[in-house]
């Protein structure tokens, strides 16, 4: 029995070939050069000529590394996470963490005693402290890449030191410091260190357990090896060839599924071929004149009593640097995108804007927005929350409210009735009813749609007429609603910042699993809680707006993290994936308390850290598949 592991790094591509006694028969390593797919395809050739096999002596073939989707001939793609694992597990048993770096990127791994991944984390898309941030600097300091490492080690710490994280803004550094006569050796530890630095604070971040393994091609550098093992203060284990690690753990997992025999592929899209269809509906489609806002906690239904349809902005979907004119570079992507609409002149057909002080972003947001209006004649109004649930809080917004709302009727000129209140009420609360029922038979296994396709239909109905999202709710539900799902893949929970890209959604679930529910402000939690009709609906708005499952910017987080652990355990999901957007500080706040409770309670947690656009998909997929290769071990072990 033959087994292959192909890994295809953005620097080179290492193969290995495996008997089923786990002996290795062959380990090459090439560059990879312009072309991942004719890199592994040299490689499988070369294998098999040099232990004269043909391609029908080959039962089973796995392939990792960034390029493993453009090997044709595999059987399966693994990540290299889970490859790196099983590698180091069959040189190192008692291996606990595992730190990988490769060309472009950094990993530190935590494994069991088989070789199974506990949790992860990866560097972001930065370069720095990678393989390829090393080469860089070689080629400054005009020596060769294989003596750099050494050369360090006759280096003195001098007072030099490399303090940024950018490979472009550390050549700077380096080449300010060849100007200033500093010796290539010192400047060379100083780059040494500061990798470690960096590498260690992510094996901090992880959680240091023993022993302690380095692989990729990295670890061949003596170098960053000794400042590593000062910085974390004990033994980094190598194998003779790290560099092959990566295929090791591929042909590995390989030889494991020969011999169960199971040469089923990895899971591809599980979205099913009837998507839902709400294309057809749009904002643009009623006469209503309409106001924007930008926050769940805005309410819409006075802002429908006062004769507008409420539209929450969605922000730019295309990179554009014209924010960067009023606002800082290091806020929310989602306030940076919406000004970029308002910049871009797409957004002049709106009546009006309502923000709300739910965070120090859309403070700001507010402020530029105002500054951007300077001398029109326009209604931006701003809504104070507060942080707090309880009865006092409920009052005290309902106040805000009635400002709101005097407002609205002083700049339009107009009455708003406590009739024209409570039936904005009845229209909001039928569509919010209509869409516990939708998500009760989704839940429930119905509706035999992806949670993608759910996600994306709900965040469109957020702008849509009630009346009219209900209506074709109904519609769909006849349609759709005993279409059954019987597939057994990894449930899923999300949760987190807002997500108006939802691509991410569908990177999820391509990758083999399928998200049964979510707690985002711009999907299901939108048409959570009803609002009683009483004779002060306005304080019944508050009630509901307060009282209902709360955000992050709210103070009881335990009461948060409480509220989705009952949801995950009666929907009998598997993980959750808390996603975040840079820079959100409410929500990254709350993170290592989520974790911490997680891995108390021993429920698989995966966290994404994403931009606004698809621009981080490939580090995305990366990550999910890692998680779900840990979920399905995890099952399996069980």
């Amino acid at each position: 029995m033959y087994t292959i592991g192909i890994d295809i790094g953005s620097m080179s591509t290492n193969g290995v070939l495996l008997n089923e006694k786990k002996e290795i028969l062959s380990s090459i390593i090439i560059p990879t050069g312009a072309s991942s797919k004719k890199a592994a395809d040299k490689t499988y050739q070369q294998i098999l000529a040099e232990h004269k096999l043909s391609e029908k002596d080959i039962n089973y073939i796995i392939a990792t590394g960034y390029g493993r989707i453009k090997v044709p001939f595999a059987n399966e793609v693994v990540t290299e996470i889970t490859c790196h694992a099983k590698g180091a597990n069959y040189y190192f048993p008692k291996a606990r963490t595992i730190i990988d770096i490769g060309g472009q990127d950094s990993k530190v791994i935590k494994i069991d005693a088989n070789g199974n991944v506990l949790d992860f984390v990866m560097n972001d898309k930065c370069a720095a402290g990678t393989g390829r941030f090393i080469e860089v600097m070689a080629r400054t300091l005009e020596i060769e890449l294989e003596d750099m490492g050494g050369l360090s080690l006759s280096g003195k710490e001098s007072g030099i030191a490399i303090s940024s994280l950018c490979t472009v803004f550390a050549e700077s550094e380096v080449v300010s410091l060849i100007g200033a006569d500093q010796k290539t050796a010192d400047i060379s530890r100083a780059l040494h260190i500061s990798i470690a630095k960096r590498i260690g604070a992510q094996v901090k971040r992880m959680g240091l357990e023993e022993e302690v393994v380095m692989t990729g091609g990295v670890a061949k550098n003596i170098g960053v090896v000794t400042e590593l093992e000062r910085a974390l203060g004990c033994k980094i284990r190598i194998s003779d060839e790290p560099q092959i690690n990566g295929a090791l753990g591929a042909a590995l997992i390989a030889l494991e599924k020969a011999q169960v025999n199971n040469s089923i592929s990895v899971s591809g899209p599980v979205h099913t071929t009837n998507e839902l269809s709400s294309v057809e509906f749009s904002p643009e489609e009623n006469k209503l004149p309409k106001i924007g806002y930008f926050c769940s906690y805005t309410p819409v239904e006075l802002i429908r009593a006062a004769g507008f349809h409420p539209v929450r902005i969605k922000g730019s979907d295309k990179e554009s640097c014209a924010a960067n004119e009023v606002l800082c570079g290091n806020i929310c992507p989602y306030i940076k995108a919406v000004v970029d609409q308002k910049i871009n002149g797409n957004l002049e057909d709106f009546k009006g804007m309502v923000f709300v002080n739910s965070c120090d972003g859309m403070r700001r947001l507010y402020d530029a927005w105002i500054r951007m209006d300077e001398g029109k004649k326009t209604f931006n109004y701003i809504l104070d929350i507060p942080k707090n649930t309880d009865d006092a809080a409920v009052y005290y917004y309902a106040n805000l409210l009635k400002n709101f709302k005097e407002k609205l009727e002083s700049y339009f000129k107009l009455k708003i009735n406590q009739d024209d209140i409570n039936q904005s009420i009845s229209l909001y609360n039928a569509t919010r009813e209509r869409v516990r029922l939708f998500l009760q038979k989704y839940w429930n296994g119905y509706i035999g749609q992806s949670g993608y396709e759910i996600f994306a239909l709900l965040k469109k109905g957020v702008n849509l007429l009630p009346e009219k999202f209900n209506t074709y709710l109904g519609h769909l539900m006849k349609q759709k609603g005993d279409v059954y799902d019987t597939r057994e893949i990894p449930r899923l929970f999300v949760w987190g910042s807002i997500m108006e890209n939802e691509q991410v959604m569908k990177v999820i679930e391509d990758a083999g699993a399928k998200i049964v529910a979510e707690d985002l402000c711009n999907g299901s939690r939108y048409f959570d809680a009803q609002i009683s009709i009483s004779n002060d609906p306005i304080l019944s708005i508050a009630k509901r707006y307060i009282k209902r499952a709360p955000c992050s910017r709210m103070v009881n987080i335990l009461d948060r993290i409480n509220n989705v652990l009952s949801i995950m355990q009666e929907k009998s999901i598997h993980g959750a994936i808390y996603h975040t957007l840079k820079f959100c500080d409410h929500n990254l706040l709350d993170y290592p308390l989520i974790k911490k409770t997680f891995q108390e309670k021993n429920i698989p947690l995966l966290h994404l850290t994403c931009d606004y656009t698809a621009s981080s998909e490939g580090q995305i997929k990366t990550r999910v598949e890692a998680f779900l290769e840990q979920l399905t071990s995890t099952a399996n072990k069980g």
